[in-house]
């Protein structure tokens, strides 16, 4: 089957009759293609929700309990611990890197087979709708929502809507699902939640959450801290990653997968077989340096973890590399500039970005900062000034692509 999709640059029906002589025996299109046989052309109002429509189809051949993850900031992570809390059980499917949308969610549930007894998929939205019509899609048995960010205030304005739109994700659940929330966001932890009856809330800062983390030690590499559950009492865990950010994740992955059944000591002990996905928080050494690879996407919030992590890890001098952040509406450039405050704050020792509006970021951190014009300049100046026991991290928005830099800087490294 084909989807012929209109995008802002390339409309897929130019496509459909080369698809026919590849092998496709269906075109589905918002418009009739007049060199296509009317048996092979499926015309629909709207190609992405048929698209979800056929996931949906699918997805009722399968028995098969859905956890559906959602918010602003920390949904691969938090999937990738509920992965490792919920697999070894009994075979799960997850989504593949960030397939979370109308096209992404049904090409993971095309996957799905006979044999598996769980899966785990990421929905994310753009508006409000898109995570209602996902979770219409697939019905999850379980969902969470990691936090209520402001990652999408230019096209929702509040994050009212935010937290509207998040919860969402509730509408493919019947009455006993199991919805798990953050407990420490200021407006989840508000939220008044009728549907499904089972709401939990995990938490550090909130000790009235029925889920907390107390204790946190971070040694190396790894944390380790004590899970405070009222139904089950004291658990120690440890994970395989740093960052209070990275214990909530871990705090939220706990608490679905106990609340769906399982053995609430066997899900802690199993949040130790977490694996780093794609380039979030991967620590790479190269030439006694330790780089820290958190480039896929960025948010105020997500910006401070990073720093966080840093310090955590660090022996030597620390070295933020950072770039714009998007979609953060008429406060962008003050946001930027937040950023910028509390890695100075903090006692990062070293400033360099790229971007326009990452020079406000420069412009809140103050001396030892500096914005380059072009990414070719950044990589070129780290290559010159990087030494060993240095740690630095890259972060910026998905769209600023970072990683030429972090492959410009290895290539160097190794001349």
């Amino acid at each position: 089957v084909f989807l012929a999709i209109r995008g802002e640059r390339v409309n897929g029906e130019n496509y459909a009759a080369s698809a026919i002589e590849k092998g496709a025996k269906l075109i589905v299109t918002e418009n009739h293609i007049d060199n296509i046989p009317d048996e092979m052309q499926a015309v629909v109002p709207n190609v992405l929700d048929a698209s979800i429509q056929m996931g949906a189809n699918v997805r009722d051949t399968f028995d098969i309990d859905i956890i559906g993850v959602t918010g602003s900031m920390g949904k691969t992570t938090t999937k990738e611990f509920i992965y490792a809390a919920i697999s070894p059980f009994a075979k799960t499917v997850k989504t593949l890197g960030n397939r979370n949308n109308e096209l992404g969610m049904p090409k993971t549930i095309y996957g799905f087979t006979q044999d598996d007894r769980f899966a785990v998929l990421e929905m994310g939205m753009e508006a409000l709708g898109d995570v209602h019509k996902l979770s219409l899609a697939a019905r999850p048995k379980a969902a969470v929502i990691t936090c209520i960010g402001i990652s999408h205030l230019e096209r929702l304005k509040t994050r009212d809507n935010i937290l509207k739109a998040k919860l969402e994700i509730v509408d493919g659940m019947d009455e006993n699902g199991v919805l798990v929330v953050n407990g420490d966001d200021e407006y989840l932890s508000k939220a008044v939640i009728t549907h499904p009856a089972n709401v939990y809330r995990y938490g550090i800062e909130n000790t009235l959450a029925d889920v907390v983390a107390k204790d946190i030690e971070a040694v190396g590499f790894t944390t380790t801290f004590t899970i405070c559950d009222k139904l089950y009492g004291e658990i120690r865990c440890t994970i395989p990653t740093v960052g209070n950010h990275n214990v909530m994740n871990a705090l939220c992955a706990y608490t679905v997968v106990s609340r769906m059944g399982f053995d609430a000591h066997t899900v802690a002990a199993n949040l130790a077989g977490y694996t780093v996905s794609g380039q979030r928080q991967k620590l790479v050494h190269k030439s006694d340096i330790l780089f820290i690879e958190d480039c896929y996407n960025a948010a105020p919030g997500s910006m401070k973890a990073a720093v966080d992590t840093m310090k955590i890890v660090a022996t030597g001098r620390t070295i933020a590399v950072f770039g714009d952040m998007m979609e953060l509406g008429e406060d962008e450039f003050a946001l930027h500039r937040g950023v910028g405050e509390y890695a100075k704050e903090k006692g990062v020792d070293c400033m360099w970005t790229w971007g326009e509006r990452a020079a406000h970021i420069c412009a809140g951190f103050g001396e030892d900062a500096i914005n380059f014009e072009t990414k070719d300049q950044l990589g070129d100046y780290i290559i010159e000034n990087i030494r060993p026991g240095d740690t630095i991290v890259f972060k910026a928005s998905h769209s600023r692509r970072f990683e030429d830099i972090i492959e410009k800087v290895y290539n160097g490294l190794e001349k």
